[in-house]
Formats: C-alpha cells, sequence, structure tokens
C-alpha cells in the first residue's frame, strides 16, 4: 500500500547549452505545477543542494513533504547528465518507501 495513489513519469532531456528540461506525465496539478515551476535546470540546480532551483520550487509548490516526485527528477535528471549509471539504476530497479510496523 502506498500513501499516494497517484503515478507519474518523469522525462528529461538535455539541451544544446547544458541545461535540462524536465517534463511529466501525471494526473496530479500539485506535480504539474512543481515541474511547471522549474524550467530549465542548470547542472548546479542536481548538484547544490544549498542553490538548487529544485528544492526552492519544492518550498513553493504545493505538494505534501513526503511526496517522492523532486527525488525522482533530481535521479532522472543526473542519469541524463551521465551523473549516475543507466545500467546501475536499471539493476536496482524502482525507488520505494516500505512502511514497517
Amino acid at each position: 500500500m502506498t500513501v499516494c495513489d497517484r503515478e507519474h513519469i518523469i522525462e528529461v532531456s538535455q539541451r544544446d547549452d547544458g541545461d535540462f528540461d524536465v517534463k511529466a506525465v501525471t494526473q496530479c496539478d500539485h506535480v504539474r505545477e512543481f515541474i511547471e515551476m522549474l524550467g530549465p535546470l542548470s547542472i548546479v540546480d542536481l548538484t547544490d543542494k544549498k542553490n538548487s532551483k529544485v528544492w526552492e520550487c519544492v518550498k513553493n509548490s504545493k505538494m505534501s513533504s513526503t511526496c517522492l516526485t523532486p527525488a525522482a527528477v533530481l535521479n532522472a535528471c543526473w542519469l541524463e547528465a551521465g551523473l549516475l549509471s543507466k545500467n546501475l539504476a536499471k539493476s536496482r530497479g524502482s525507488i520505494s518507501v516500505e512502511y514497517l510496523d
């Protein structure tokens, strides 16, 4: 069982100038708003938590603090940037949270 029943598909593409465009296929209005707030992301946004536009947008969005979408966005960006091995990511499977008693 999950807390949220929504699924999101995050797509990232690297632009010629080195920045990253993020798109999402989602039925969640809060996630859609968050993705629209992001705009193009720089490598600094992916690697510097203190100055990252990603975390600034999380703070200003209506998403729950427990939403996994920001982590999914960063993972997808890291894959596209070559900062995370695609083979390793595929071999490890999904990222999830398991609730234990």
